[in-house]
């Protein structure tokens, strides 16, 4: 999931802030009479030539807090709606992330009326979808046509649920690159050409090791350390690899045989793993790394000379306060091979969702369509022109105030973001290009989603094994061959065959439609 101005995307703002779902016409959504829009042709263009529409409050829900000077935007917002003839206007709050969840579904529940609502994966839209909570949106989308092209073809069509649109998908990002930030300073010192590879960053990790007192190699979170098994290989982003992730943690999917398999079992894993260990022994890795949850204030600090990247709008950004140290300059390193593209599922991971009870689906998705314009995208998510923001170029944007709009929930359009204009040049260019559809290949296993539920017992017994023994094994503080055999032994121990039977059954599934 791209963040760039909410932490913790992951946070993964990490949330995991990375970290945050259709029939229309038959639904009895619709609305009747004056205030219905004409069918999406044209939305958020002025309508002012036309009779004015009597304006609907649309009531929404999202997590987090009320941004700084909310209020001011939300009104040039729903001023300029009413300018250009929408029928609507916005009324948005915003509650607690530590318990959005429930207090939507409680919200539901009572018959509450509410137009619209931020719903995930990793929320209750599988819930909310079983039970008819929320409606399909595929006909409304097909009408509107800022809305349709904001949004690649691939990511429509790689998050339906059921073969339906149950929620407009949010995304800035079609798929994953990861790479490395690092101390351009000291690779020039030091005589380095630029670094294209794995093996070129191994070379200047190692140099550091010998020739700097101060400064040690390379910083991770332990929390992060499952991006080691794809950071240091030799495929990462590119097409070359034998198994793919499933999305299921420690689980894997052969490209050769389309068998699902353990990690231990995943040969692409293999040499990550044998780094790792060679890493941690020779003190590339912190001997502290499971431990280590202050690496993005370490790197800051000049204490490290490289650490952890994704394209993701967000990653980039957290390590801009280490140019503040005299004398130091930063780049991205994004080892890629030109001639492979990678995969990538594309999917997404928040929707913006109608509940049934609404009684104004298409006024809803008139809205999402209008600010699938690129003023009015601009409007709400970076706030007012001159005052908030400035445009720096078609793409990038100067920040003048402390407004932050959580576009997540419900701005988010691939192309219509645009980047702080102080973002290293490497991560903008990284980030464009995993904002491109066309830059990857679309994932042979591509729509399939777990459900646990046939053998949710010995999923769960399963789940504290990425913990205690993969993060280890990525880490390197569990040599490869035992951390391998204790992982397979622990898993299998447990009815992880089951597991593995289960997620094959359902890839299989997949892959046949």
């Amino acid at each position: 999931m791209r963040s760039k101005k909410m932490l913790s995307i992951t946070i993964a703002a990490v949330l995991s802030l990375s970290m945050l779902v259709s029939g229309c016409g038959g639904n009895g959504n619709n609305n009747t009479g004056a205030n219905t829009p004409n069918n999406g042709e044209g939305k958020g263009q002025s309508n002012s030539a036309d009779s004015p529409k009597e304006t609907v409050e649309l009531k929404a829900y999202f997590p987090g807090d009320k941004p700084s000077g909310f209020e001011d935007v939300l009104k040039a917002v729903n001023e300029k709606l009413k300018a250009d003839n929408v029928g609507a206007s916005l009324n948005i709050n915003f509650l607690p992330w530590s318990d959005y969840g429930n207090s939507v579904s409680v919200k539901m529940s009572a018959g509450e009326e509410f137009d619209m609502y931020l719903d995930a994966p990793w929320l209750s839209m599988s819930q909310m979808i079983a039970s008819g909570s929320i409606i399909p949106l595929d006909d409304m989308v097909a009408s509107r046509k800022e809305l349709k092209e904001s949004i690649p073809d691939q990511m429509w069509d790689a998050n339906k649920f059921g073969g339906k649109i149950m929620g407009i998908p949010l995304g800035t990002v079609q798929g994953t690159l990861y790479g490395f930030v690092i101390r351009k300073d000291l690779r020039e010192k030091y005589g380095m050409p630029e670094l294209k590879t794995v093996a070129d960053v191994e070379k200047f990790l190692y140099t550091v090791k010998e020739k700097e007192t101060t400064i040690k190699p390379f910083v991770i979170d332990g929390r992060k350390a499952d991006k080691l098994p794809a950071l240091f290989n030799d495929t990462l982003n590119t097409g070359k690899v034998s198994y793919i992730e499933t999305l299921v943690p420690m689980f894997y999917y052969s490209l050769e045989n389309k068998k699902v398999v353990g990690a231990w079992d995943a040969k692409t894993l293999d040499q990550s793993f044998e780094r790792a260990t060679k890493y941690y022994e020779d003190g590339i890795l912190s001997k502290n790394i499971a431990q280590e949850q202050n690496a993005q204030t370490l790197f800051n600090q000049g204490k490290y000379a490289a650490t952890y990247y994704a394209a993701d709008g967000v990653e980039g950004l957290k390590y801009l306060d280490a140019l503040k140290i005299d004398g130091a300059e930063l780049e991205v390193v994004v080892p890629h091979d030109e001639t492979s593209k990678p995969y990538s599922n594309y999917q997404q991971w928040n929707f913006l969702t109608i509940p049934k009870a609404s009684k104004h689906a298409e006024l809803v998705m008139d809205v999402a369509n209008w600010l699938s314009v690129k003023e009015n995208h601009d409007l709400l998510e970076y706030g007012v022109e001159g005052k908030d923001w400035e445009s720096v170029g078609d793409s990038s944007y100067k920040q003048l105030s402390a407004y932050v709009f959580p576009g997540f929930v419900l701005t988010w359009r691939p192309t219509l973001e645009r980047t702080p204009d102080n973002m290293l040049a490497g991560d903008k260019e990284w980030v464009e290009k995993a904002g491109a559809a066309d830059f990857f290949n679309l994932s042979p296993i591509t729509g399939f989603s777990f459900d646990a539920e046939q053998v949710k017992t010995e999923y769960a017994k399963t789940t504290p094994f990425f913990d205690s023994v993969f993060l280890p094994l990525s880490q390197g503080v569990l040599p490869i061959d035992k951390g391998k055999e204790m992982l397979k032994d622990k898993i299998l121990g447990v009815g992880g065959q089951k597991v593995i039977d289960e997620i094959q059954k359902q890839i299989d599934a997949v892959v046949a439609k």
